[in-house]
């Protein structure tokens, strides 16, 4: 390196310290006051005779919001530090007048905020293991959670500032680049939850987002994903992942840095063909959030394809004026004309159902069992079902059950149901795994009244009745040691049974009216005059309410003279 080279360098990073150094010390601070201060809080109170020690687990359990906050926003705030020469004409044309290449420019920058992360975090984790080893107190932390703790946010750190650096490298504004970096952050995930949704308004019996991603999306949106490390430490593979994704990010910057032109400071974007991205990629993200929006408040097609109108162009004329950097832009609208076009061939095609995918029922002869209930979730963990005692999401396996769902799949994929958001809709999930292991799902939203008749099929069923009540499940209770009936109103009791004979009459009578309660009982509920707790001999209790349809307990009760007590 040449004297002048070395000097420029020299003189980066004294401006470096001079103007963003402060950076670190916010750094310092904020960890200092997230895990080193409550330590010191806890020594201060501790009371010895009292014993009040915080239950912490590790270091994240110490400040957990916060901490998440800390490393999520600092990186950020770091990547636009170090760049915000780039994005200030002046600055940018004095520096670039420099002796010193780009890539080594770049890469000195990089170093420096890289280390206003990595310097901060190594002095908390010293003081902090300092204060647990010289407060003589029985933590439950030890040095190696600190490391731990350590390890884990400096990965975090890095990969949310080399995303900051590849985004910052786009961009010629402070402004758009925090922005934009903190969108990215959320992209993935947030994509994902729009496809899938506007999906199921395009498509009938298309599942929601959680059968999909279920505990997966959280994992996506980084910052979330430090929240969860309280819980949930990051394996092997994963710290690999999120340090090649941070490298590459640092590649492309260098790379991009090469090719970016200097009077791109100030503009939007720094690189003309990332404009009409930009534009159409906005407008593209607003008509999802159109759609998504006007799916889950009217659910109905003339206001859904309003938002998707309205929003997308609300979205094309906002991006065209960050571009410009005027209001004008009114003129462009050949440009959205052309994106509806290709947004409406798109819908259609997907609409086709080109694949038969909605049309899609499973051959009677090949299917094992028939899953039927409101939860997808449930459909992928069924080791879920059958804990509470009343349970409304089944796998059923009679040939007539099969049948009634079956057959109830076919008439919706006939009529494909899109009940306004007025009427008195039920959630339907239709699930079928077939003897050759495959799984298929199918998720509605059902008008009740048109199709009770398959409700009644299906849910008034036998099988599906004793899978529904634990009282009615083989061995699916302890013994009974004692009934209590309380009145709805004053929630007194009107009746305590403890003797055996009693307690067997009145469980048989409650017994036949389960067997018997009618299908709009269990869905929409009706009157109720009473509740019954029946409590079990491994201390759990089970609570039913008595409602008009219970003829046999009303009949049982009125033989005890109670009945009147329990109405007035």
């Amino acid at each position: 390196m040449s004297r002048k080279r070395w000097s420029a360098n020299r003189a980066m990073w004294t401006q470096n310290i001079r103007q963003i150094g402060w950076i670190a010390i916010l750094h310092l601070l904020l960890w200092l006051a997230a895990i080193v201060l409550p330590i010191a809080l806890v020594y201060s109170q501790y009371d010895p005779k009292v014993g009040n020690m915080p239950q912490w687990d590790s270091v994240y359990h110490i400040s957990n919001a916060l901490e998440a906050l800390i490393a999520w926003l600092v990186p950020v705030l770091a990547a636009a530090g170090v760049l915000r020469y780039m994005h200030d004409k002046r600055s940018a044309d004095f520096i670039h007048g420099l002796p010193i290449r780009r890539t080594e420019l770049l890469t000195g920058q990089i170093v420096f905020g890289w280390l206003m992360l990595v310097v901060p975090l190594v002095m908390v984790a010293l003081v902090a293991i300092g204060c647990l080893y010289g407060l003589d107190l029985p933590w439950r932390l030890k040095a190696a959670d600190v490391w731990h703790w350590f390890g884990e946010t400096i990965v975090i750190e890095t990969f949310i500032f080399a995303l900051g650096i590849a985004v910052g490298i786009l961009v010629g504004q402070s402004v758009l680049h925090v922005v934009l970096t903190n969108i990215f952050l959320f992209f993935p995930a947030g994509m994902l939850v729009l496809i899938y949704k506007n999906l199921s308004l395009l498509l009938s019996g298309f599942p929601d987002i959680h059968y999909y991603l279920s505990t997966e999306l959280e994992r996506l949106v980084i910052p979330i994903r430090y929240v969860m490390l309280m819980d949930q430490p990051m394996s092997a593979g994963e710290i690999g992942l999120l340090l090649l994704l941070s490298l590459l990010f640092f590649a492309i910057a260098v790379w991009l840095y090469e090719r970016r032109p200097t009077e791109a400071a100030g503009q939007a974007l720094a690189f003309r063909a990332l404009r009409p991205l930009f534009v159409y990629g906005v407008a593209f993200c607003t008509w999802l959030v159109g759609g998504f929006y006007f799916g889950e408040v009217e659910r109905q097609w003339g206001w859904i394809v309003f938002g998707y109108v309205t929003f997308s162009l609300l979205g094309y004329a906002i991006a065209q004026m960050v571009i410009a950097k005027t209001w004008r832009v009114f003129h462009r609208w050949k440009g959205y004309v052309a994106f509806i076009g290709v947004m409406v061939v798109l819908s259609f095609i997907i609409r086709a159902d080109l694949t038969g995918y909605e049309q899609r029922v499973p051959a009677e002869a090949d299917i094992k069992q028939v899953y039927f209930g409101q939860s997808t979730m449930n459909f992928e963990r069924p080791e879920q079902i059958g804990r509470s005692f009343v349970e409304y999401d089944q796998f059923l396996r009679t040939k007539e059950n099969i049948e009634a769902v079956r057959a109830f799949h076919e008439q919706l994929t006939h009529d494909q149901p899109s009940p306004s958001h007025l009427s008195n809709v039920q959630r339907v999930v239709i699930g079928y795994v077939l003897k050759d292991g495959t799984r298929l799902i199918r998720c509605y939203e059902v008008p009740l009244e048109s199709y009770m008749t398959h409700f009644r099929r299906i849910m008034e069923s036998k099988e599906y009745k004793q899978q529904y009540y634990l009282l009615l499940r083989p061995s699916g209770y302890s013994p009974i040691r004692e009934v209590t009936i309380r009145n709805m109103n004053t929630g007194q009791p009107v009746l305590v049974l403890a003797e055996p004979k009693g307690i067997e009459a009145f469980i048989e009578a409650l017994k036949q009216d389960l067997w018997n309660e009618p299908v709009e009982n269990i869905i929409m509920g009706r009157e109720v005059y009473g509740e019954i707790e029946l409590l079990q001999s491994d201390g759990d209790t089970l609570y039913f309410s008595i409602n008009a349809d219970y003829v046999h307990v009303r009949q049982w009760l009125e033989q005890q003279k109670v009945w009147n007590k329990l109405t007035e």
